[in-house]
């Protein structure tokens, strides 16, 4: 049945009141959605807003600079430009990125195969920046700025770069800067680094890290909604590091790498007055611009896994048997235990007895009748080894560890404890019982027992001075950007040697015959300028009949010691010389040691 026009009417206003009421609705939600917004989240949205139009800029800090006691510049900084790659602005388009890789195959002069994978595999951490070159040339600025427009993940950037103007001059006491690494971004130990820093990563380089990096500034840039900078709308300005003033003496330090050069070996300088290291040198060595400049994979993994260790610092890293310098401390146990006199007599024929064992001197024929000076002078093994027995291994241990040995001696930089050996350690370790034997090998300083090059420094240093123990320091001062001192490094008194003055004079003047006597075992390497006190070692790695055979590899060769101070009556140096598989310390390390002395003390008398 067809509707009326009154039934039309009523239908078509009811659908109007729908309409209206639709869109009444309609601009209510949008009119409460922009209240909302204006009001409520307004804050926000003008801060991204802001976020948008403004970026902020880091300006690295100028790291603190090194020096050597006397103001020489041990590391600086140059200034550099270098290319930085932000992923999150590439584009996902494999032919997008091909004109990137295109663009950069002049710059980066690489195949542009290579440079597809390289940026490919930076989209993986599209929030760390990658530094792509550094040192950029001036040529190379211009065309990559030229083209900022069509590549905006392409920033360049003024960086002040580390720089060792000396190369690998006391390397291992400086130590490198290198990029920051994820576990250390994520470790907590840096909260205002970001991944594009470099930061200390062995030495004195790492162990100041805070101090020497200074605290960067900032730039508040407004920029374009294509990232381009507009103009600066503030600056803050960065602080520089503090700058270090070591104790290192770069004149002796060079002479020691130069004695060091073509063999593996270590030599440290200690100041007897107070502890300060006066050179530190470890070779073979490397150059730290190497780190800065940046090393492909190839490189680093030929110098990581070089077997001759060139990144080991062997004066602190490095352990040892010390060899016949160990003497030195079986020689005040025994005194200082009343275990002998200064005049106790023993019998060398060549060899001890022990059970079924012989253990042999290094002189075949024996030195007859030896009292503790002429044991030390002319290095008779049977005298240690007797006095060693009468000892034994608990007394012997202890002494060793009241002397610094065992432990580490609390240097500026890493370092390793070594190793005093006990029935203890050697049940814990290997599950067997501590022979009679060991007790000989430990008493002339083989076997099990492992020291650093630095602990036998610091036990000379004590032995010169009168019984001082000294902590070994590298740095001098802390010096700030204005050039106020920050802080001093005066000498820190570990502890006392467990010895009386008189056992300690006992111990010089027999040091000192070691040089002076023609029986010693130094005597040839004597010094005619200057008085000299030392002890010269011969650690042996093989046993003897393996050392004896002609075909024995240059790694059974023994390792030759030396250690030693001078002037004897009022020293102004210990030194210490290790050459790994060099033969015997007399005639390999005290040569060494000598030349150096002269070359220090002559210096210090101008």
């Amino acid at each position: 049945m067809p509707l009326n026009q009154d039934q039309i009417l009523k239908t078509w206003k009811k659908r109007q009141a729908w309409a209206r009421g639709f869109v009444i609705f309609f601009f209510l939600i949008i009119i409460l959605r922009l209240a909302y917004l204006q009001i409520y989240q307004g804050d926000y949205y003008a801060l991204q807003a802001e976020n948008n139009r403004m970026e902020i800029e880091k300006i690295p800090a100028p790291r603190g600079r090194i020096f050597d006691r006397n103001g020489i510049l041990l590391a600086s900084n140059r200034p550099c430009f270098c290319l930085l790659l932000y992923p999150q602005k590439l584009p996902r388009k494999k032919e997008e990125l091909g004109k990137y890789a295109q663009f950069l195959k002049p710059v980066l002069k690489k195949p542009v195969k290579e440079i597809m994978d390289e940026l490919k595999k930076t989209l993986r951490c599209p929030l760390s920046p990658v530094y792509l070159k550094k040192k950029l040339k001036w040529s190379e600025v211009v065309y990559i700025e030229s083209q900022t427009y069509f590549f905006p993940g392409l920033q360049i950037v003024f960086w002040p770069l580390r720089c060792y103007p000396f190369r690998s001059l006391a390397a291992h006491v400086l130590g490198y800067v290198g990029p920051i690494t994820a576990k250390q971004l994520q470790s907590g130990q840096f909260p205002d680094a970001e991944p594009t820093d470099f930061i200390g990563q062995s030495g004195i380089e790492k162990t100041y890290q805070r101090l020497l990096a200074g605290k960067k500034g900032k730039r508040y840039l407004e920029v374009d909604a294509l990232g381009r900078i507009l103009k600066t709308l503030k600056k803050i300005e960065p602080i520089p590091g503090a700058d270090l003033y070591l104790s290192i003496d770069a004149a002796l330090q060079k002479e020691a790498e130069k004695e060091l050069r073509g063999k593996s070996g270590a030599i440290i300088a200690l100041d007897p007055q107070n502890g300060y290291v006066l050179a530190l040198a470890s070779s073979p060595s490397f150059d730290p611009n190497l780190f800065v400049k940046g090393m492909d994979q190839k490189t680093w993994q030929r110098l990581l896994n070089n077997l001759t260790h060139p990144l080991q610092n062997r004066v602190t890293l490095g352990l040892y048997p010390p060899g016949s310098i160990f003497k030195i401390v079986t020689a005040l146990a025994g005194l200082q235990s009343k275990t002998i006199t200064p005049h106790t007599r023993i019998y060398c024929n060549g060899g001890f007895l022990l059970g079924t064992r012989l253990f042999r001197c290094w002189k075949r024929n024996g030195h007859g009748w030896v009292d503790l000076k002429k044991a030390i002078v002319e290095s008779c093994d049977v005298y240690f080894y007797q006095l060693g027995f009468w000892l034994g291994i608990k007394r012997l241990s202890d002494y060793a560890l009241k002397c610094g040995f065992g432990q580490k001696t609390g240097i500026d930089i890493q370092e390793k404890a070594g190793l005093v050996p006990t029935p203890a350690w050697k049940w814990k370790v290997y599950k067997r019982r501590w022979q009679k034997g060991e007790t000989l090998n430990v008493a002339i300083g083989q076997g099990a027992l492992l020291v650093t090059p630095l602990q036998i420094a610091q036990f000379f240093v004590a032995l010169a001075n009168g019984g001082k123990i000294y902590k070994p320091q590298l740095v001098l001062k802390i010096v700030s950007p204005e050039g106020k001192i920050i802080k001093e490094n005066g000498p820190v008194l570990e502890g006392k040697l467990p010895a009386t003055k008189q056992q300690l004079r006992l111990i010089k003047e027999a040091l000192a015959g070691v040089m002076n006597n023609p029986l010693g075992t130094g005597y040839r390497a004597r010094s005619l300028r200057f008085k000299m006190a030392g002890k010269t070692g011969t650690a042996q790695i093989a046993s003897l009949p393996q050392k004896k055979s002609r075909n024995a590899s240059i790694l059974h060769k023994d390792h030759a010691w030396f250690a030693g101070f001078a002037p004897v009556q009022n020293p102004k140096i210990v030194i210490v010389v290790l050459i790994e598989h060099g033969g015997h310390g007399g005639a390999v390390a005290a040569p060494i040691a000598r030349d150096l002395v002269e070359f220090y003390l002559s210096k210090v008398q101008r």
